[in-house]
């Protein structure tokens, strides 16, 4: 997967439109695509130091919660 932009700015879009589109239905392809943001950024954590690190890392667990909230039970 290739990103257009930052990681952080990547991040920072999905976790907003995953909220904007909380209670509606989305198309899978938007799941798989923020799943994809989820674990690049996961896998980046790991080469990443401070405050990048941070913001990346607290990104992720915002995005994290929105998928599984999409989801659902």
């Amino acid at each position: 997967m290739e990103l257009h932009g930052s990681l952080v700015a990547n991040l920072e879009a999905a976790v907003l439109s995953a909220r904007r589109l909380r209670g509606r239905r989305i198309y899978p392809e938007t799941l798989q695509f923020w799943g994809e943001v989820l674990a690049k950024a996961r896998d980046a954590a790991g080469t990443m130091v401070a405050p990048d690190l941070f913001t990346v890392a607290w990104l992720a667990d915002e995005l994290e919660v929105e998928i599984e909230a999409h989801r659902g039970p």
